[in-house]
């Protein structure tokens, strides 16, 4: 067979495929093959200067199921994180809804302002609400001062505490995942709404909002995705009262060195956290159906 008919035969590669290579060659040997390891390491009963028994066990997961604290560590990292999506979602929407909709001189400058939390290390962001949030913080004498409050709220170590420092994150990633999308709708479809008689509730609620759906579900799910994996905020604002999962992993991989068990953790919170987001997918899905019926 010649030359000729040799480079008939062989199929070609478009492309595009070798453009991606790189980037899933890294996705392989940085992402994949680590967690195919930590869920090697979760069916077994490794411990870090132990023999490690042969064969494979769900020991690991009957543990964490067995046990009510660890059942009420998921349960608290859950609520947790759903808090923080509807705050930063409810909060966001209208800031972002004015940004889009500005022709402000300052609308750059007013964006600026939104990102500028994502600019500071989360340890200083964190420290920072420590020092206003404290029992004689900046904001209980504030209250304490106006005579709102007689004794100090309890902040730290609380539910609401690490809410507010994980909503100084989160906050800034639904404004700027809700902007592009608001930017993107044709405001004459909100005109035409109006001039056959909708009110301006009727027109947001018929046309800019379920068009805005798909903004709504990207920023909620990275919120979510970053404060129920979030460890740096739960540990130095929850202390040892409030226990969450990424707190409970470190303490397995780093204090006891039961390996085996962190990694069972880290797979329940990974699978949690997908079957969470491929419900809420469907309830989008369903919404976003029903809307169109109506």
């Amino acid at each position: 067979m010649s030359e000729a008919t040799l480079s008939v035969v062989r199929p070609k590669v478009p492309p595009v495929l070798w453009l991606m290579a790189p980037l899933a060659l890294a996705l392989v040997v940085y992402f994949l093959l680590p967690l195919a390891l930590l869920l090697s390491n979760s069916l077994r009963l490794v411990v870090v200067g132990q023999p490690t028994p042969p064969g494979i066990t769900l020991a690991n997961y009957i543990r964490f199921l067995a046990d009510p604290f660890y059942l009420g560590s998921l349960w608290a990292t859950l609520i947790l994180g759903i808090s923080v999506t509807v705050l930063a979602t409810l909060m966001g929407y209208p800031v972002a809804f004015g940004l889009a909709r500005s022709r402000h001189r300052w609308k750059t400058a007013l964006r600026l302002l939104v990102v500028a939390p994502l600019l500071v290390s989360v340890v200083i962001r964190t420290y920072g609400w420590i020092v206003l949030l404290a029992n004689n913080g900046a904001v209980n004498n504030a209250l304490v001062a106006m005579r709102l409050i007689e004794e100090p709220v309890k902040f730290m170590f609380t539910h609401l505490g690490v809410t507010i420092g994980l909503l100084h994150f989160g906050l800034p990633v639904a404004i700027l995942s809700l902007v592009g999308v608001i930017e993107a709708v044709d405001r004459s479809l909100e005109e035409a709404a109006r001039g056959l008689g909708a009110s301006p509730l009727q027109a947001f609620l018929r046309i800019t909002l379920p068009l805005t759906l798909p903004g709504i579900a990207a920023g909620s799910m990275l919120v979510f995705s970053s404060a129920v994996a979030a460890f740096v905020i739960p540990a130095l604002m929850g202390g040892p009262t409030l226990i969450v999962l990424p707190t409970l992993i470190y303490q397995q991989m780093t204090v006891t060195l039961e390996w085996g068990f962190g990694g069972a953790v880290a797979t329940i919170l990974l699978g949690v956290a997908i079957a969470l987001f491929l419900m809420y997918q469907r309830l989008l899905a369903m919404a976003r159906g029903l809307g169109q019926m109506a």
